[in-house]
């Protein structure tokens, strides 16, 4: 049993260290002995547990589309017991998923790696949890008579989720690119550096703010961002 708990331990630090490296380098430039240097093991430790880089793109996407729905799910049901309309999930939920993304680098990577790999695999795109619910909000809204006339739930399903990746991306500096380097390790992420908390969520404030009004029926305006 000891055995198998120490395995189970390392298997988990070695997906933690692994998200942080996607979360930083990429899928490309992410390699197992990186990896296997942030997880502090040897590169024979993470191969016994992950065969491939494939294998653990694969578990950490896994993490992400878990985080991401919880975080969803929790923002939703926050707003159950106050009467939350449809359009004011979808505004709470972004918010919760944008300070997740702020906080969390296995969500991040999750991220980094569906844009990455989507690239060879187009399939990938409808494997979100997040944009699921929110396409489900959506829909909602549109069944709830919340939308102006005339206005799509599909499409509010899509501009929702250019937002939140664009924010999302914003996150990681004037000069990343999707498939070059995020931040450079000499400048970890942190609360004390102003790189965290705050200013991706007062981005996405002022946005809702911009686009609710052409969204929301006048009859029913009464949603905050």
């Amino acid at each position: 049993m000891a055995i198998q708990q120490r395995a189970e331990r390392t298997r988990q630090e070695i997906l933690s260290a692994a998200a942080r490296v996607f979360d930083g380098h990429g899928y490309e430039r992410a390699s197992l002995a990186r990896i296997a240097g942030e997880a502090r093991v040897t590169t024979g430790a993470l191969v016994f547990h992950f065969a491939t880089k494939a294998d653990l793109a694969t578990a950490v996407r896994g993490r992400a589309r878990a985080v991401t729905r919880i975080t969803v799910e929790s923002a939703c049901l926050s707003t159950e017991g106050v009467g939350g309309t449809a359009i004011d999930k979808l505004v709470i939920a972004t918010h919760a998923l944008i300070r997740l993304f702020e906080t969390d680098p296995t969500a991040r990577a999750g991220e980094r790696l569906a844009r990455e790999l989507q690239l060879t695999d187009p399939g990938l795109s409808g494997d979100c949890p997040w944009r699921r619910e929110v396409a489900r909000l959506a829909r909602y809204a549109e069944a709830e008579k919340a939308l102006r006339p005339g206005v799509d739930a599909t499409a509010v399903a899509a501009l929702i989720g250019y937002v939140i990746t664009g924010v999302e991306l914003e996150m990681r500096g004037p000069n990343t690119a999707p498939a070059g380097e995020s931040w450079p390790p000499e400048e970890p992420r942190t609360a004390e550096n102003g790189a965290l908390h705050g200013p991706a969520e007062q981005r996405l404030a002022r946005i809702w703010a911009l686009i609710l009004p052409g969204l929301v029926h006048p009859a029913g305006r009464r949603h905050g961002a």
